[in-house]
């Protein structure tokens, strides 16, 4: 029998609509797609749990949208059902979009590492049931080795009494659209951030575990939203078939949930055809149902409440030419456009090139992909202001005072106070509103932001409770510096301004990018 858990993304159910018309996820979809059996007639039972912050009163569906409160009761009940349902043999799926994914693979995670338990004899008794279920959840996210093992009393599947069940149960297949794991309170949410424990959520592992057979990762190019970076696979074992392709589209135009959704269906197209392969199993002409368009609407999905939150761009990889991290439809939409959107990742490729950097926006993409280890010279002239207050890229710091460098000094001394409650919360995320982006780097300086993904350093014993810096090479480029990145990325520039302080600022610099 195969066995199929689907997890929805946040504020995610089958129901929604977008302008009266369905907006079902991805999850949605696939879900009704399943055939009742396979081609031998081998049954297919399946799971679904909507996303989390869709339960409760709509402060608990706030609470639960905006911090991912409910997440590890979702990866218990998910875990029961698998439980009550498995037999040794047993294919087992696993499907989910945004925090739905991060939950499928947390999921994957806590089996690798305490095993699937037999929950037959407590069927009829849901209270020992949950006990058991709780137990194992606990054994998931101690940090060390899972003491656990097989008894009489608490069986498990694939491990004999007395067997650690650890890496027993293998998982068939893992299908992801773009992996969410934000939890807990923003950590750029200064003081509000005291609230909240990183430790309650670093427990999660969603690593690639060698019990998994076949991985596969959708991800958006162009989400921007902060608080919704991507949970990459970087590694695999020999032993797992993975792949991980990025696909045109924010957040919500690879997982589903708009009424439009000529991308989100070729992302859905993709994963089914995947599956399908694996041996899963759709109704007949399941697949013609679904329209997938490389040129389809790309959505603006810093809409409503995230306005008022920082963005930051993703780590795409090249979209040019031919590549093996990206989807076809990528490259197509890359090489001809829609009419009604225009140019889609823009490529700049002859060096020398010179830029505009507008002072009002706070990333200007510059369509350079600056590449390792080479080093290149930036140089840049020009004014731009900040109000009232004229400058040169190299900042405002230049010797003279203009009245309104009164705010900048006032918002510095809020910037000391930021530095010190870093320093103590250890917490460098934390970033009080009013405050400069980089507060080493001089008010108003031209700026640079490789987006490559470097990641942050690892934690050690010691500091494993920090909270480190967001991914990217962040550098002063002032009016001229060299620059030799550590990986490829791309570059975006910014005036080093307060992130709430944008729409007073004007004019811009000429940057030049040459090898």
């Amino acid at each position: 029998m195969n066995l199929v858990i689907c997890c929805d993304g946040t504020w995610n159910t089958p129901n929604e609509t977008e302008g009266g018309l369905p907006s079902p996820t991805n999850v949605v979809k696939l879900y009704n797609a399943l055939a009742p059996a396979d081609s031998s007639g081998t049954e297919q039972k399946a799971y679904y749990h909507p996303g989390v912050g869709t339960d409760g009163t709509w402060w608990d569906k706030f609470l639960g949208g905006g911090t991912g409160k409910g997440l590890d009761q979702n990866i218990m009940s998910a875990y029961r059902w698998l439980a009550l349902n498995y037999t040794p043999g047993d294919p087992i799926w696993l499907f989910g979009f945004s925090r739905g994914a991060y939950t499928v693979r947390s999921l994957g995670g806590m089996i690798s590492k305490c095993g699937l338990v037999d929950l037959a004899r407590f069927a009829s008794k849901d209270d020992a049931l949950w006990k058991v279920v709780q137990k194992i959840f606990d054994a998931y996210r101690d940090p060390k080795p899972s003491p656990l093992r097989a008894t009489k009393a608490m069986p498990f599947f694939n491990a004999a009494t007395g067997e650690n069940p650890s890496r027993q149960t293998p998982i068939h297949f893992i299908g992801v659209w773009d992996t969410v794991g934000s939890l807990g309170i923003p950590d750029d949410m200064g003081f509000l951030n005291l609230l909240d424990d990183p430790d309650d959520h670093r427990f999660h592992d969603t690593t690639l575990s060698p019990i998994v057979g076949h991985a596969r990762h959708a991800v958006g190019l162009d989400e921007k939203r902060q608080s919704f970076i991507p949970t990459l696979w970087t590694s695999s074992g020999p032993q797992t078939d993975m792949k991980q392709l990025w696909f045109p589209g924010v957040h919500g135009d690879v997982g589903g949930g708009y009424s439009q959704s000529g991308l989100s269906d070729g992302a859905l197209y993709w994963m089914m055809k995947e599956a399908a392969a694996e041996g899963l199993a759709f109704r007949q002409d399941a697949l013609l149902q679904l329209k997938p368009n490389p040129r389809g609407l790309l959505h603006d999905s810093v809409q409503g409440l995230f306005k008022a939150l920082k963005t930051r761009p993703r780590a795409a990889p090249l979209v040019a030419g031919q590549s093996l991290l990206l989807h076809a439809s990528a490259i197509d939409r890359h090489a001809n456009p829609p009419l009604d959107q225009g140019a889609y990742w823009p490529l700049k490729a002859n060096l020398p090139v010179t830029v505009d950097i507008f002072a009002r926006d706070r990333w200007n993409y510059t369509g350079v992909y600056l590449k390792k280890d080479l080093t290149y010279k930036l140089t840049a002239t020009g004014q731009w202001l900040d109000a009232s207050i004229r400058s040169g890229p190299e900042g405002t710091d230049d010797g003279s005072f203009q009245i309104g460098e009164v705010v900048q000094i006032a918002s510095s001394i809020l910037g000391g106070l930021e530095t010190l409650t870093q320093k103590l919360t250890k917490n460098e995320q934390i970033d009080f509103w009013w405050t400069r982006r980089e507060e080493k780097m001089p008010w108003f300086a031209l700026v640079g932001l490789l987006a490559n993904d470097i990641p942050p350093p690892k934690r050690t014993q010691v500091n494993k409770s920090a909270i480190e810096r967001l991914p990217h090479e962040v550098f002063l480029i002032g009016d001229g510096a060299p620059f030799t990145p550590q990986a490829d990325g791309y570059l975006y520039c910014f005036a080093n301004d307060a992130w709430q302080a944008y729409d007073n600022n004007k004019g811009s610099v000429q940057l030049t990018i040459a090898s």
